[in-house]
């Protein structure tokens, strides 16, 4: 009797090679997902640190908000300038707005307290792009399990019905059945196989969400600070903002 995956493929069930193939169909798409995550998150973690690195000295530096809001352009593809990129147009446009106002600090807070919502609001949107695909793995990773499960019942099923006819080499013991019985054990081992690549794959990119959330929680913290300590220094209202092309 030959146990080997080919020599077991052979011998299975029309019901255990069917839920062989959907396991496997199972770990091809968590593969697939895997691999797109991973790269939109690499792209995404480079890009976002550029951003900021090239933010940092525009936003501290006197006069330089117009830079800051121009930088965007330049980085469509980081989901961290998608966040603060936003923010920094709608502060500067809401200074001009102020005009003679901007100096009062009352103003200013509630300007600053209203782009931090945008930006809040602007975080759940790119967390909600990043998350795209991770319900999936989740799925997979505790219903594939189950999917093997399914298939080792009914292979046990088939294996004592054997061992119960005479006429299909019943009455031998387990060595008559021993082929139904390996059978119906595959198929719960390849579920568990699937299961814990995707929640490896699930808890990696969680992992990295998070790191994203912490950094983009920071940055945001600093800027609403760094827009209030511009505000104070006459800095919030450059040569040249209010001819900003947004539409660029």
């Amino acid at each position: 009797m030959d146990f080997s995956l080919l020599g077991l493929w052979n011998q299975m069930g029309a019901v255990a090679k069917v839920v062989v193939i959907i396991l496997l169909g199972m770990s091809m798409y968590a593969i697939g997902i895997a691999l797109d995550r991973f790269m939109v998150f690499r792209k995404g973690r480079q890009r976002s640190l550029a951003y900021l690195g090239a933010l940092q000295p525009l936003v501290t530096g006197d006069g330089r908000l117009a830079e800051a809001v121009v930088l965007e352009r330049s980085f469509k593809d980081a989901p961290a300038a998608r966040v603060l990129g936003p923010a920094i147009a709608d502060f500067v446009s809401g200074v001009e707005s102020l005009g003679a106002g901007a100096s009062d600090p009352v103003e200013i807070e509630m300007l600053v307290h209203g782009i931090s919502r945008g930006m809040e609001r602007a975080k759940k949107r790119e967390v909600a792009g990043l998350q795209k695909g991770l319900p999936v793995l989740a799925t997979i990773s505790s219903s594939a399990p189950f999917v093997g499960l399914f298939g080792t019942v009914f292979g046990i099923i088939t294996a004592f019905q054997q061992m119960a006819d005479p006429s299909k080499g019943g009455g031998g013991g387990l060595a008559s059945v021993s082929a139904g019985i390996a059978e119906a054990l595959l198929t719960t081992a390849v579920g568990l196989a699937v299961a814990i690549g995707a929640v490896w794959f699930y808890n990696f990119f969680v992992i990295k969400l998070d790191q994203f959330t912490a950094v983009v929680d920071d940055s945001a913290g600093d800027l609403s600070e760094q827009l209030m300590r511009n505000v104070r220094k006459g800095a919030a209202r450059p040569a040249g903002a209010g001819a900003i092309d947004r539409g660029a």
